[in-house]
């Protein structure tokens, strides 16, 4: 495979440069440095090929890519290209690297970090921004990883979000809130917890209420009517 690179960042007072390229058989390691005079800006960063006419970002991919992406030296992005291309790929494919300072197109209100969702149940989420031609999907991921999807929710500033039963509790959680006909419109929310709408603890409590009951219902047995030991002759008066 012929690997040939671009580099290309929307932004002034900034040095961006490919430092390094490595290639195996399952992947591609580039390495890069984004130098930025404002070090609180952060950047967009996206990895394109030349397999679909650099129209949709590459997927399978880890490392300083994505959104709010610091500028620093020694950051890289690492490709998967057989789980992308598929093991039997042959050809010649070029690569390019987009950035450019990220601003949500949207912003949340209340949205803060650490928050808790409990599924099942709704949750209102309000937030500016964006036009009311902006249809938006609510992929949700937990680290890097796509879990699920909401998506055509209007661009009306609110919405009761759900998030599905068969979503697993734990942490880490956030959503990446895009513009279905523009992937170049997106944000990523500060990340939160799931939990059980009900947890196993009062699952517990209610199971043990209710074996409780069943047992007080039956009740113990009335000792007039208990059968003496064995072989005990029955008392008479």
């Amino acid at each position: 495979m012929v690997l040939l690179l671009a580099g290309t960042l929307s932004v002034c007072a900034q040095e961006f440069t490919i430092k390094k390229v490595e290639i195996t058989n399952e992947r591609v390691i580039l390495h890069y440095d984004l130098i930025d005079t404002v070090k609180a800006r952060t950047y967009s960063i996206n990895l394109y090929s030349s397999k679909d006419s650099y129209l949709t970002a590459l997927q399978k991919v880890k490392g300083d890519v994505g959104l709010e992406v610091r500028p620093g030296v020694n950051k890289k992005i690492i490709w998967n290209s057989k789980e992308e291309l598929g093991p039997v790929y042959h050809g010649d494919i070029e690569l390019e690297i987009r950035g450019r300072v990220y601003i949500p197109f949207v912003k949340f209100e209340g949205f803060q970090d650490g928050q808790v969702f409990k599924r099942g149940k709704k949750k209102t989420l309000t937030w500016t921004g964006g036009t009311r031609q902006n249809i938006l999907n609510f992929s949700l991921y937990k680290n890097e990883e796509y879990v699920d999807v909401i998506p055509n929710v209007a661009n009306s500033g609110s919405y009761e979000m759900v998030i599905p039963t068969s979503v697993k509790p734990g942490k880490e959680y956030y959503f990446l809130v895009s513009d279905s006909k523009n992937k170049d419109q997106v944000m990523k929310t500060n990340t939160f917890t799931v939990k059980r709408k009900i947890s196993l603890v009062t699952k517990f409590v209610v199971v043990g209420m209710v074996a409780g009951g069943i047992i007080y219902l039956i009740g113990p047995p009335d000792p007039e009517n208990l059968d003496g030991p064995p072989g005990q002759p029955e008392s008479s008066n």
